[in-house]
């Protein structure tokens, strides 16, 4: 089934931002795929602007933006009333075979629409636990009704499938499982710049690197990682911590408290980077200390580009970490398992350098990005 724009069938992605983001890499890898292949695709995105945006413009795909910019939910959520219309209209004009809306809010506004303008497959897809329903009552309302508004409910762990089922009570037989994908050529053809990377970023030799990518949220748990660092320094002198993320309120107070610690000319605060597969080709250990996740793209990323891992085990991580194979997996919130596995793996660069390559492993095996986008076609041909 196409439209008059297309003889393919048209595909409309609805997201709040092109922020760099675990979802929003998704998509753009997802509609990059394909688009001009097998579908038409088209973007719609909430607030205006973003980082990805070039890299869906490049390959031709049509954006069009709701005009909302950073504060204005809160600000001036009457605007989310005008964007609403804008995106009825849209859908009415292209007459998309397949709605896919991702995040909270969003999800319910991408459905709603498309109910209206009878999209014949309407998916919105969960890609965090509920705890946004926790911080933010007002969300779980339009949770709720985004899941009885569509056909299906994706989700991109066995942790996110859970939670939904456990909150929402939805109907198992609604949803579908797709992990996350990566392409793990982009960080392996990085490996052979490292040195010279290193260089660039001034890391003397022997330094050892640890790497956490994560923007500076509470929930991501950098107040914890700085406490495990002040630790494994105690016994590494040599560590070296990059901090790579965009600052989302946080930042002034974890540089604070790197100077309190006493740690600061150990720890980099990078901001938002373009360049992860470079900087992972740097590091030797990359930590994900977050308090919850869903299903982690840098986890998969840094193994990928063969790092061991340290990450505590919340949400989706389990399904992608093996512990004592890949990585380790530590609780959440105890700065002391984090130090003492990160130091473990610093002294044992063998068991390092091994359990890299196995992560890589199971990357290539598991979590390509190949395999994401097979499975995404596979639900799409559902109606297509």
């Amino acid at each position: 089934m196409g439209s008059y724009f297309s003889n393919k069938p048209i595909v409309l992605f609805v997201i709040g931002s092109l922020d760099v983001g675990g979802a929003e890499k998704q998509i753009v890898s997802l509609v990059r795929q394909i688009h001009d292949h097998r579908y038409c695709c088209y973007v719609f995105v909430l607030h205006q602007g973003g980082p990805l945006k070039g890299y869906l413009l490049e390959r031709g795909v049509q954006i069009y933006e709701g005009g909302l910019k950073k504060g204005d939910i809160a600000r001036a959520p009457w605007k989310l009333l005008f964007a609403e219309w804008k995106l009825l209209k849209i859908m009415i004009y292209l007459k998309p075979t397949i709605v896919h809306s991702f995040l909270p809010l969003v999800t319910f506004m991408g459905a709603l629409a498309g109910r209206i303008a009878r999209v014949p497959l309407i998916i919105s897809s969960r890609r965090a636990l509920g705890k946004h329903q926790e911080r933010h009552i007002l969300l779980r309302p339009f949770d709720l009704l985004a899941n009885r508004l569509s056909h299906c409910v994706t989700v991109n762990s066995k942790a996110v499938w859970e939670d939904t089922i456990h909150r929402d009570h939805i109907d198992p037989k609604k949803m579908a499982l797709i992990y996350n994908g990566v392409d793990s050529l982009t960080f392996e053809s990085a490996q052979p710049f490292r040195g010279e990377t290193r260089k660039k970023l001034g890391i003397k030799p022997r330094e050892r690197v640890i790497i956490v990518i994560a923007n500076l949220i509470l929930y991501k748990g950098h107040s914890d990682l700085l406490k495990a660092a002040r630790k494994v320094l105690k016994h590494i002198p040599k560590a070296l911590f990059l901090l790579v993320g965009e600052d989302r309120g946080i930042g002034g107070n974890l540089k604070r408290i790197s100077i309190d610690f006493g740690i600061a000319s150990k720890v980099r605060f990078l901001g938002l980077r373009d360049d992860i597969p470079q900087l992972l080709a740097v590091s030797d250990i990359s930590v994900l200390p977050s308090h919850e996740e869903g299903f982690s793209n840098v986890i998969l990323e840094s193994m990928a580009a063969a790092l061991p891992i340290v990450a505590t085990n919340v949400g989706g991580n389990s399904e992608a970490v093996v512990n004592g194979v890949t990585g380790w997996l530590v609780p959440p919130k105890n700065p002391d398992a984090m130090a003492e596995k990160i130091v473990d793996l610093l002294h044992d660069p063998q068991k390092a350098r091994s359990w890299g390559k196995q992560g890589r492993k199971r990357v290539n095996k598991k979590f390509t990005i190949e395999r994401m986008v097979q499975e995404h076609i596979k639900l799409y041909k559902g109606i297509d």
